[in-house]
């Protein structure tokens, strides 16, 4: 959305830096061996990893992208 993309431009994009297929974003077992591997959270809670504003933080330096919550929290920790 920040960077103006049309949806299959932005499923790509994701794609891209996840290091899957774009047909892989909607397959749930690798998504979430995905989303354990790189720290950025899974849907359903595992003990140590990444949760809430730890998991969008890492979420936005994957993607490169800035997420609002994670601006505003970066702004209130003087980061």
């Amino acid at each position: 959305m920040t960077r103006r993309m049309k949806i299959d431009e932005a499923k790509r994009y994701v794609a891209q830096k996840l290091g899957v297929k774009v047909l892989d974003l909607t397959n749930e077992e690798v998504m979430r061996s995905v989303r354990e591997d790189l720290g950025i959270g899974v849907i359903t809670s595992v003990a140590g990893s990444p949760k809430g504003i730890r998991a969008k933080m890492r979420i936005a330096d994957l993607l490169e992208i800035p997420i609002n919550s994670v601006e505003l929290f970066k702004k209130g920790m003087g980061v």
